[in-house]
C-alpha cells in the first residue's frame, strides 16, 4: 500500500460504505446503492484518489451491457485504517491496553453488556498470545 496520506472526509465516507458492503463494486453499482449525492463523476474522482493513496484496489472486471467496468475493494480493513489514524496522531502500539480500557469505559457509559465485555477480554487474550508467539 502506498499510504500517501490520510483520507479526506468524502474518501472516508466512501470507504465506510465499501466496508459495510463487503463485496467488490463498480462505480455504477456504488452510485446505484450509495448516498444520494454520489454521482458517477464524483465517485470517479473519489475512487481515483483512494487508488492513488493505496486504500482501494481493483478487484476485477464486470461486464455491464456491452462494456466492462472495474470493480473495487478496500485494500485495508477499517481497523487497519484506525491504526494508521492513531499512529499519525502520535499514539503508539504500546498504548493498546490503555485504548482498550478507554473503549471499555466508553462502552460502560453506553451500558455495554457482559457478552460484549467477555468478547473484548477474549480478543485481548488472543492479542497477548499472538505477541508472545512473535517473541519466540
Amino acid at each position: 500500500m502506498k499510504n500517501n496520506g490520510l483520507m479526506t472526509q468524502k474518501e472516508e465516507d466512501l470507504m465506510e460504505f465499501l466496508w459495510k458492503q463487503a463485496t467488490p463494486l463498480t462505480i455504477t453499482e456504488m452510485a446505484g446503492i450509495g448516498q444520494e449525492e454520489w454521482n458517477q463523476v464524483t465517485l470517479f474522482r473519489i475512487v481515483k484518489g483512494l487508488l492513488n493513496k493505496g486504500y482501494l484496489k481493483i478487484h476485477g472486471f464486470e461486464k455491464n451491457n456491452t462494456q466492462y467496468a472495474r470493480s473495487f475493494i478496500p485494500s485495508l480493513t477499517k481497523e487497519e485504517y484506525a491504526a494508521i489514524l492513531l499512529s499519525e496522531r502520535g499514539i503508539k502500539s504500546s498504548s493498546l491496553g490503555s485504548i482498550a480500557l478507554a473503549m471499555l469505559g466508553a462502552g460502560k457509559r453506553k451500558k455495554i453488556n457482559q457478552d460484549e465485555e467477555d468478547k473484548l477480554i477474549g480478543e485481548l487474550e488472543n492479542i497477548i498470545e499472538q505477541i508472545r508467539r512473535q517473541g519466540d
